[in-house]
């Protein structure tokens, strides 16, 4: 059985918890080149990153009423320091990697939720939610919108030139001053 208090082992788990602080901070501080891009990036994985959260949260559910899914008796884990960790151990490890995982992807579908919720009185929020959520050409777009608002015509053009308006503003949301 494995101490918990000892100086070693704690010594361990300061170092992974600085050493996944120092990570955090470093791609929180790592501004994309393009603001624009990578607020565009972020608007195609939205659907599938909300599909995989949710995949993730009912395998943690799983993990924690059933356990971990059974491995070959002969693979056997150790701890940096050479410690064999009992299964318990490792199954905490592993929800508490998935937990984590799942906070993450929760931050950023909150992050761009909330961005598309700054825009979602715009006539135009269709521009942005038909390319990226639902993957239409702009003529369909174009069409969808021309229907929903009983205009003559609608452009691609139109539809190109307000989805670049609204995503510019989401990018300023998500990014702040360099995004400008």
């Amino acid at each position: 059985m494995v101490n918990k208090n000892d100086p070693e082992i704690k010594a361990l788990i300061n170092d992974a918890v600085n050493a996944g602080l120092r990570a955090g901070r470093a791609q929180a501080s790592s501004m994309p080149k393009d603001a624009y891009k990578a607020t565009e990036k972020r608007l195609y994985a939205l659907p599938t990153l909300e599909t995989k959260h949710e995949n993730d949260k009912l395998l943690l559910v799983e993990m924690i009423s059933d356990g971990a899914q059974n491995r070959s008796k002969s693979i056997v884990r150790f701890s940096r320091s050479g410690y064999r960790l009992s299964p318990e151990e490792m199954l905490g490890g592993i929800i508490s990697d998935l937990e984590s995982t799942i906070a993450c992807d929760e931050y950023e579908i909150v992050a761009i939720r909330c961005a598309l919720e700054l825009i979602s009185a715009d006539p135009y929020i269709r521009t942005v939610s038909g390319r990226y959520m639902d993957q239409m050409s702009d003529e369909e777009i174009a069409e969808e919108i021309r229907e929903s608002m009983g205009l003559k015509t609608c452009d691609p053009t139109t539809v190109w030139r307000n989805r670049k308006r609204l995503v510019q503003k989401l990018s300023v949301w998500l990014y702040g001053a360099a995004a400008i």
